[in-house]
C-alpha cells in the first residue's frame, strides 16, 4: 500500500491532474513552440522583414516565462504531488525506468541552456548561429517528448514488459507510435495557439507591423487547424492500439467508468472548438481580436484536460496497468492479501484503535483513500448516505462487480465489519431528500441503487430485460435480487426511495432510449 498517506479534502488525484494538465499543456507548447520561433525567425530573416523579426524576439521572451519558469515548476511540482500521493507508483516508475528518466533529464538540461542562449543571443549571436541554437532547442525538447511518451504510455499499455520487465519492451509498448504521433499534433495545436494569444494581445502599429502580424496571425490559424486535423487523424490509430492493447476498452467507452464518455465528449468539443474558431483568424487575420485567443485557450485547455483525463481514466484502478494498483498493491501479491487479509498489508494502523470505526478507518486511508475522498472528487459520503452499516458490509465484498472498475476488497470477515462501521459511521444517515420534480426524484433513486452497476442502453444496458414488465414485477424483483445474481447485493432502500425508484424503472421499461452519456 501506499506509505505515508496524504489526505486531502479535494482528493489526491485530483490535485495530480491539476498539476500535471497544467504542466502537460506548456510541456506540449514548449516542443511546438520552439519549432515555430526558428522556423518565423528563417522565414522574417529571408523576407527582410524587421517587424516580424522583432515580433518573433517578444515571442522568444514569453515562451522562455512560460516554459523555463511555469513549466519547469510544474514539472517539479508533478514530482512532489506523485511523491506524496502515489509515493509506491512513483518507486516502481524509477526502478523500471531510471535510464529513461537519466536520458530525458540530459535532454532538458540541453533544452533549457539553448533555450537560454536563444534568447540572450539575439543580439550577441549571428544569424546561423542563433538559428542552428535554435533547432538544438527544438531538437532536445522534441527528444524529450519521445522519451516521456514512452513511459507515459506504458503506465496504460505495458504490453510484454508485464512478462519479460524488459525496458525497451515497455518503452515501445503497444500504444507508443499512436501516442507520439498524437503528441506531435497536440505540439502543432499549441505552437499555433500560443502565436494567436501572442499576436491577439500585441500592440497596434505602422502597416509594416500589422502586416508581420496578420503573416503571423494566419500561420499561427494553419498550425491549429492542421495540428486538430493530424490530432483527429491519430486519434482513430490510437483507439485501435488502445482496443487491441486493453480488450475490455469497449466497455469503459460504453460507461464501465462512468466518466469517461463525458471527457471523451469534452476532448472531441475541445477539438471541434478549436479548429472552428482557427478559421476566424485564417479568413480575417487582421480581424483577430483578444476575445478569440481567450476562445481559443479554453478550447485547448478542454482539449488537453480531456485527453488527459481520457487516458487517467482508462488506466484506473491501476497506476500501471495489470502491475500496480493505485492503492499501491502490486497484482501479483493479490493472493497473499486474500489470504492474510488486507490488514496485514496495511502498514500504518493506529495502535490505540479499540474500536471497529477506529481500526475501519485506517483501512479507509489504505485502501479507499487513494481513489475517493469523503465530499470532492470521487465523493463517497453521497454515496453511502442513507445506507445502513449491513448494507455497506453487503456491498464492499462486491466491489469488483461495480461500474468504474473497482478493484476487488480482499478484507475478511471481521475487517469488512471494521470498515463498514467506519463507512456507516461517517456516512448521512438523515432522511432522504429527492427533489420535487419527480423525473429527477427518481433518476436520483436509480442512480444511488442501480446506477452503481449498470447504464440503462449501453454498459450493462437493463432496458431490454425491463421491456414488457409491470410495476408489480419489478416489486418482486426488487425483494429478490441476489436470486438473480449472487453479484448483487439484496436492496435496502426505505420505502420513499422505493417508490421513486419503481416509478424510474417502469418509466424506463416503456420509454424510448436515452442515449446520452451516463
Amino acid at each position: 500500500m501506499n506509505f505515508p498517506v496524504w489526505e486531502l479534502p479535494m482528493g489526491g488525484g485530483l490535485l495530480m491532474a491539476l498539476v500535471s494538465v497544467l504542466h502537460v499543456f506548456v510541456a506540449h507548447l514548449a516542443v511546438g513552440g520552439g519549432l515555430w520561433l526558428v522556423l518565423a525567425e528563417g522565414a522574417a530573416r529571408r523576407r527582410g522583414d524587421a517587424a516580424l523579426l522583432s515580433l518573433v524576439k517578444t515571442q522568444s521572451r514569453v515562451f522562455l516565462l512560460l516554459t523555463l519558469v511555469f513549466g519547469a515548476i510544474t514539472g517539479v511540482g508533478i514530482w512532489t504531488t506523485a511523491a506524496l500521493i502515489s509515493p509506491q507508483a512513483l518507486l516502481a516508475l524509477i526502478r523500471a525506468y531510471v535510464w529513461g528518466w537519466a536520458m530525458e533529464w540530459v535532454f532538458f538540461i540541453v533544452e533549457i541552456a539553448a533555450a537560454l542562449v536563444y534568447w540572450y543571443g539575439w543580439d550577441r549571436l549571428d544569424a546561423r548561429t542563433h538559428r542552428i541554437v535554435g533547432w538544438i532547442y527544438f531538437v532536445a525538447a522534441y527528444v524529450s517528448l519521445v522519451i516521456i511518451n514512452g513511459i507515459v504510455t506504458f503506465m496504460l499499455t505495458p504490453g510484454g514488459w508485464l512478462a519479460n520487465h524488459e525496458f525497451w519492451t515497455g518503452f515501445f509498448n503497444p500504444t507508443y507510435w499512436p501516442s507520439l504521433a498524437l503528441r506531435s499534433a497536440a505540439a502543432a495545436i499549441q505552437a499555433g495557439l500560443f502565436v494567436l494569444v501572442t499576436v491577439a494581445f500585441a500592440r497596434r502599429g505602422d502597416p509594416r507591423v500589422e502586416a508581420a502580424r496578420a503573416w503571423a496571425t494566419r500561420h499561427g490559424a494553419v498550425w491549429v487547424a492542421a495540428g486538430v486535423a493530424a490530432f483527429a487523424a491519430a486519434l482513430f490509430w490510437y483507439r485501435g492500439a488502445l482496443t487491441t492493447a486493453i480488450p475490455d476498452w469497449a466497455d469503459l467507452a460504453a460507461g464501465a467508468i462512468p466518466v469517461l464518455p463525458r471527457v471523451v465528449w469534452l476532448m472531441q468539443v475541445g477539438a471541434g472548438a478549436a479548429f472552428l474558431i482557427a478559421l476566424w483568424p485564417l479568413a480575417a487575420p487582421r480581424r483577430w481580436h483578444p476575445a478569440g485567443a481567450v476562445l481559443l485557450t479554453a478550447a485547448g485547455l478542454a482539449l488537453f484536460f480531456g485527453g488527459e483525463w481520457v487516458r487517467e481514466a482508462a488506466r484506473k484502478p491501476y497506476t500501471i496497468h495489470g502491475y500496480l494498483y493505485t492503492t499501491g498493491l502490486r497484482v501479483d501479491q493479490e493472493p497473499a492479501v486474500a489470504a492474510a487479509g488486507v490488514a496485514a498489508f496495511t502498514r500504518w494502523r493506529d495502535p490505540a484503535a479499540d474500536t471497529p470505526a477506529a481500526r475501519g478507518r485506517d483501512l479507509y486511508r489504505a485502501w479507499c483513500l487513494p481513489c475517493h475522498t469523503r465530499d470532492g472528487y470521487n465523493a463517497m459520503r453521497p454515496f453511502l448516505s442513507h445506507r445502513t452499516e449491513a448494507e455497506i458490509a453487503d456491498f464492499l465484498p462486491r466491489l469488483q462487480h461495480m461500474r468504474a472498475r473497482m478493484p476487488a476488497w480482499h478484507g475478511n470477515a471481521a475487517e469488512t465489519a471494521d470498515l463498514a462501521a467506519y463507512l456507516a459511521a461517517d456516512a448521512d444517515h438523515g432522511a432522504a431528500v429527492f427533489p420535487a420534480d419527480p423525473a429527477a426524484a427518481a433518476r436520483l433513486a436509480w442512480d444511488a441503487h442501480c446506477g452503481t452497476c449498470h447504464t440503462l442502453d449501453a454498459y450493462r444496458a437493463l432496458r431490454p430485460s425491463l421491456a414488457g414488465s409491470t410495476r408489480e414485477d419489478f416489486e418482486a424483483m426488487l425483494d429478490a435480487l441476489p436470486d438473480l445474481a449472487a453479484e448483487m447485493p439484496a436492496y435496502g432502500g426505505d420505502p420513499v426511495e422505493r417508490a421513486h425508484l419503481l416509478d424510474f424503472l417502469t418509466g424506463a421499461a416503456g420509454a424510448a432510449p436515452d442515449r446520452s452519456p451516463e
